[in-house]
């Protein structure tokens, strides 16, 4: 008996344990307003909102809930020395007895404060106390001032954002245990690169850039970056008219269409396919030139990154003949630069098997279905010698 009433009175214990959530209110907000330079270390104060929640009890009981809240930020930054998680700073307040529901921030969470005011009509005071548990080193907080002073952004590592709360039926700390927490982590890069792939390749060679699709795929590279956004920018390249492809990419846009935006944005992605709509004609025979620029989230707004430029022309299949005077199926004259003329004309000459071959347009490499600049490109890489084997499906 003895032993059922202790079950007893741990189920009863349980069943009315208190349960404080954190509910987003708006919850953490975006990266950019990290502004961390805005912390004091002596007393944690800052006027910067990096989160904000809404403290609510699960049963919506609060005739005896205790809580405490603790907020922690720590980082990890190899350009600042920094090779091991570093709390930056790190706060907890002594428990406090909710009446409702309560809105919290860490604008709200300082040494200094001393009451909060609850979510009850009409509100009710309550007094409570924070105290600083940990803070950086001030050295390396001044180098981190310093990036963001320098950069106009956080300095790249890892930044750890935390909010803990403890609920208890007393305000006795060693009863009290975690009911819930949040962490959000971001990752802070510089892009250091933004190459082009295709199509195209440097203005000087406009001959040997030639692409043979009016929609044609633009490729790029870079490294990846949280809130980053890519834009696009093509224009027509009339040597006569353009002294530089640095002027042509100035001058009116085929695409974006619309001139008063200057690029278009492709959001997260690394290509872009030419649209069949919303933009103007690409024409055989015209030369084309097109830029990307990359803009990343500061602490002081946004920073753009603009990649060199590239030049195409589109061709004319109209001016491409085989030798008896037919129009020659753009593919196959450049296999005839892969293979050799005597090895092309083997195949696909008069007495060969493909004699009369023409491309059906869908065109598919080791299975997967490509467009016909890929098949380009990866000519040009078996006739630079970047690709030494290579398995190509015509149809």
């Amino acid at each position: 008996m003895k032993k059922i009433s202790t079950m007893i009175f741990l189920l009863c214990s349980i069943s009315s344990a208190q349960t404080v959530k954190l509910l987003p209110d708006p919850g953490f907000v975006p990266y950019a307003t990290y502004y961390i330079s805005s912390i004091d270390l002596a007393t944690g104060a800052s006027d910067v909102q990096f989160f904000g929640f809404r403290l609510e009890e699960q049963s919506g009981d609060y005739s005896n809930v205790w809580t405490s809240l603790e907020f922690k930020v720590s980082m990890i930054s190899k350009s600042l020395g920094v090779t091991e998680p570093t709390t930056v700073i790190q706060m907890r307040t002594a428990p406090f007895k909710m009446n409702a529901a309560i809105r919290i921030s860490n604008t709200s969470l300082s040494t200094q404060n001393t009451s909060l005011f609850d979510m009850s009509i009409p509100p009710k005071e309550i007094v409570f106390s924070a105290t600083l548990i940990e803070a950086i080193d001030i050295a390396k907080f001044d180098n981190l001032l310093s990036a963001v002073v320098s950069t106009g952004k956080l300095a790249d590592g890892q930044y750890s954002f935390q909010v803990l709360v403890r609920t208890g039926s007393s305000s006795d700390e060693g009863s009290m245990v975690i009911t819930d927490e949040v962490i959000e982590s971001i990752l802070v890069t510089t892009p250091t690169s933004l190459n082009l792939i295709g199509p195209g390749g440097d203005p000087t060679n406009l001959s040997e850039n030639l692409v043979f699709s009016p929609y044609p795929i633009f490729q790029w590279e870079t490294e990846p970056c949280g809130g980053c956004e890519s834009f696009i920018r093509i224009t027509r390249y009339d040597s006569e008219t353009h002294n530089s492809p640095q002027e042509a990419i100035q001058d009116i846009t085929v695409f974006p269409i619309d001139q008063t935006k200057g690029w278009e944005s492709v959001g997260l992605a690394t290509n872009f396919q030419y649209p069949l709509s919303g933009a103007v004609d690409l024409v055989p025979g015209e030369s084309y030139v097109w830029q990307v620029q990359k803009q990343l989230p500061t602490t002081s707004g946004s920073e753009s990154f603009t990649s060199p430029i590239f030049a195409f022309v589109l061709a004319d299949l109209s001016e491409i003949t085989n030798a008896g005077g037919e129009t020659l199926h753009p593919l196959l004259q450049q296999l005839i630069e892969v293979l050799g003329e005597n090895q092309f004309n083997a195949y696909f000459g008069p007495q060969g098997d493909l004699n009369g071959f023409a491309p059906s347009g869908n065109y598919s490499i080791n299975g997967l279905d490509v467009s016909i600049d890929e098949i380009f490109r990866l000519f040009g890489q078996f006739g630079d010698g970047s690709q030494n084997i290579i398995s190509i499906s015509i149809e």
